[in-house]
């Protein structure tokens, strides 16, 4: 598929409402909010085929119904928890489902920990694996426990560390400074110059306005140190670094994962 163009709206003050759009087809993922994603349907004279829901939170399905009442052929698809179990014409689906879009086919992931029922979408666009992950995975950082649990987070994280290192993230919202500031707090040596380099770059493209958004594997794996978790040996070292009594990977990443909390 070489004639996708993967746009982001921006809604709220960092969120990202990410559309995938071909001369066939419109797909629209978390649109938190209508009036930003109608607009610009509007602006750029398209229909939308398609809304793809990665979690049940507001600011990720506020603009869901507003959408399907303008354009009642959308079809809308969504996990049972996501709270659209009225709408008649919904697509349920969860871990192993596939589906398409026009030409563009879905595999879905449940990427749980966020929320309980988090799913990503994964396609194959231009040669390269892209994945929608809603508020699992953040460039340099990962989502927060809410109705999900850190064991659920931690092995959506490791299910995306273990893909090929040129997959490309759509994370849904813009905390990468922030996430690098705490990065920095706690990494690894070795790994202090790639996030020092990221920062910088980061910095200056939020100061023109510009998105850190999408990343790379390859990229997250040099600074996301839940990332670094995910490895036994870095788990290891981080424990030592830190001085945690308990160096299993796991808890190491829960150990993060509650600092950051506190950052």
């Amino acid at each position: 598929m070489s004639d996708c163009r993967i746009q982001a709206v921006l809604a709220f003050e960092d969120n990202y409402i990410w559309l995938i759009e071909n001369q066939m087809t419109t797909i629209i993922i978390d649109p938190g909010s209508s009036q930003e994603v109608l607009a610009y349907l509007q602006k750029n004279q398209l229909t939308p085929s398609a809304i793809l829901v990665t979690h049940h939170h507001d600011d990720h399905t506020g603009g869901v119904r507003d959408l399907l009442i303008q354009y009642k052929n959308c079809a809308l698809y969504a996990h049972a928890n996501h709270g659209f179990d009225d709408i008649p014409k919904v697509n349920l689906v969860d871990e192993g489902d596939h589906f398409a879009v026009g030409d563009i086919c879905f595999q879905v992931w449940r990427t749980a920990g966020h929320t309980d029922s988090h799913l990503s979408y994964v396609t194959e666009i231009d040669q390269k694996t892209r994945v929608f992950c809603g508020d699992t995975l953040f460039s340099a950082g990962c989502g927060r426990v809410f109705t999900g649990t850190i064991s659920q987070l931690f092995a959506s994280m490791k299910r995306f560390n273990d893909m090929d290192e040129q997959t490309v993230f759509y994370p849904a919202h813009e905390y990468t400074v922030s996430n690098l500031k705490f990065a920095k707090s706690v990494a690894l040596d070795e790994h202090q110059d790639a996030i020092k380099h990221a920062t910088h770059i980061a910095i200056t493209q939020r100061q023109n306005n510009q998105m850190t958004l999408p990343v790379s594997l390859a990229h997250e794996r040099q600074i996301n140190v839940f990332l670094h978790a995910c490895d036994d040996n870095k788990a290891k070292q981080l424990a030592n670094q830190h001085g945690l009594n308990d160096n299993s990977a796991l808890a190491v990443f829960r150990w993060l994962r509650e600092q950051k909390n506190h950052f």
